[in-house]
């Protein structure tokens, strides 16, 4: 009886915590109906999957045009589609032939009321270094891209490209880039002038 009692409260609380889960994700119809309309107004035949099937600058230049209310439904429809992938430390050791040295640490942190958590590994293997974001989770925004800044802007920062994925752990070469004066990692997205998560490197002594 008392097992009985434990195994229905656990499939409780877990049934609580997925409603909880998936109401937080959920657009109604209506609102996608909404982006729909709006998209087709801006530019005949525009869809939310029409525009991400355009290269960046493009997308980029369409969106610049929007109205802010359109902005904002891009954003909510974009958080609907995360994206998985796990990279690995032997990746890197494969593609430098060498082995790889964990040289710093730093937690990632949300930005702007959005959600991210993870950690940010400066990684040296060879005569390369890599910027690595592991198990990490971010809220899916509009061509989010990776960079090391000097003062977490990304006017002062350089790119280091796309981010790979909403979630996972996954590797981004950093060879070149002064990681004591660009110690600060940001997600930014230009499309939509959005900061989403950062992390900050301690400068050695």
């Amino acid at each position: 009886m008392l097992r009985q009692v434990t195994i229905s409260v656990v499939v409780g609380t877990f049934l609580i915590g997925m409603y909880y889960v998936v109401a937080a994700s959920y657009v109604p119809p209506e609102q996608q109906n909404v982006l729909a309309s709006k998209l087709e107004q801006y530019r005949t035949g525009l869809s939310f999957d029409v525009l991400m099937s355009l290269d960046e600058a493009e997308r980029t230049a369409l969106i610049h045009g929007m109205p802010s209310d359109t902005v904002r439904l891009l954003m909510q429809e974009a958080r609907l589609h995360p994206s998985f992938l796990v990279e690995t430390v032997d990746d890197i050791r494969q593609q430098t032939k060498s082995d790889a040295r964990f040289a710093k640490l730093a937690q990632l942190t949300a930005l702007k009321g959005y959600e991210a958590s993870g950690t940010a590994i400066l990684v040296q293997s060879a005569d390369k270094a890599f910027l690595r974001l592991e198990n990490m989770n971010i809220t899916p925004g509009i061509d989010q891209r990776v960079f090391l800044t000097k003062d977490g802007s990304a006017s002062s920062g350089v790119d280091l490209g796309s981010l790979k994925a909403t979630r996972g752990s996954h590797n981004y070469d950093a060879t070149g880039v002064d990681t004591e004066m660009y110690n600060v990692v940001i997600v930014y997205s230009r499309s939509v002038d959005e900061y989403y998560a950062h992390a900050r490197f301690l400068k050695s002594d």
